[in-house]
């Protein structure tokens, strides 16, 4: 029951999984929640939802230099940070790598894996501080098996997860815990925010199908942040997509292939 009455900093809280995982954590556990997040009309609206509860800060969370403003400004206002969940990002439309444009390219690096090493080394003093220390980073089911169409969110993806396996194994000894969460197909805005036509309605109507929704995700995350585990699969999913990788990498990866460019191109 260690997560009761922490104080969480949350990613983009305000839409998906990082709202749900908002909600619970303020209404189920007691937690204080800073957000963080772009749109302020959502996050009002979330904050008359929570009241005292939650706030938030809005920044660039691919700006290095933001994140260090924002953990000096949690050090003056006295909000001891016990927990970082690093769950804002983006998806890629699916395209071939070499159509893609490098504008597009390194905001999907910049969202997906520098905020999260940002994120870290910003709050971790602070965490360290904390008797109840504990990171989460959302990664992606792509990061186990990478999907053709997304090349560079499955890089991201892929390095989140070997960033914080890593970081399991360094802070071990601190008494800190982290969790990567692989989640697979999950209902949430990202694939609303693209294009209505073409191959992201057919991405859509995918997840649609076989997704799980964010109030799902956001309770599996938070029981397995409770147990404290490293490595958190939460769909089946993303467990068929682990299993196949483990015992038929190869004929998986083109099992797999086929039936996304079916499906999505």
């Amino acid at each position: 029951n260690w997560i009761y009455g922490r104080n969480v900093v949350i990613t983009g809280c305000s839409t998906g999984i990082g709202k749900e995982l908002t909600v619970q954590l303020v209404k189920n556990f007691g937690c204080n929640v800073m957000g963080v997040a772009r749109n302020k009309q959502k996050l009002d609206l979330l904050k008359e939802e929570l009241g005292d509860k939650f706030d938030y800060r809005r920044f660039d969370i691919s700006d290095e230099n933001a994140w260090y403003d924002f953990s000096e400004e949690m050090q003056n206002i006295g909000y001891n940070v016990d927990v970082l969940i690093n769950n804002a990002g983006m998806i890629q439309e699916f395209s071939q790598y070499a159509d893609m444009d490098m504008q597009t390219i390194r905001k999907i690096v910049d969202t997906n894996f520098n905020s999260v090493i940002f994120g870290v080394a910003a709050f971790l003093p602070l965490i360290r501080k904390s008797k109840f220390g504990y990171i989460v980073n959302i990664s992606s089911a792509s990061a186990i098996l990478p999907v053709c169409g997304e090349t560079v969110y499955s890089a991201t993806k892929g390095a989140v997860k070997a960033f914080s396996e890593s970081l399991a194994q360094d802070l071990s000894g601190f008494g800190i815990g982290v969790s990567c969460v692989m989640p697979g197909p999950v209902k949430t805005d990202l694939y609303k925010q693209r294009d209505a036509g073409g191959s992201a309605k057919k991405d859509y109507e995918l997840v649609e199908k076989i997704g799980i929704t964010a109030e799902t995700a956001a309770n599996r995350i938070i029981k397995a942040m409770r147990k404290r585990k490293v490595r958190v699969l939460i769909d089946a999913v993303a467990k068929l997509m682990d299993f196949g990788m483990r015992v038929a990498p190869s004929l998986t990866q083109k099992i797999t292939c086929k039936a996304m460019k079916a499906a999505c191109y």
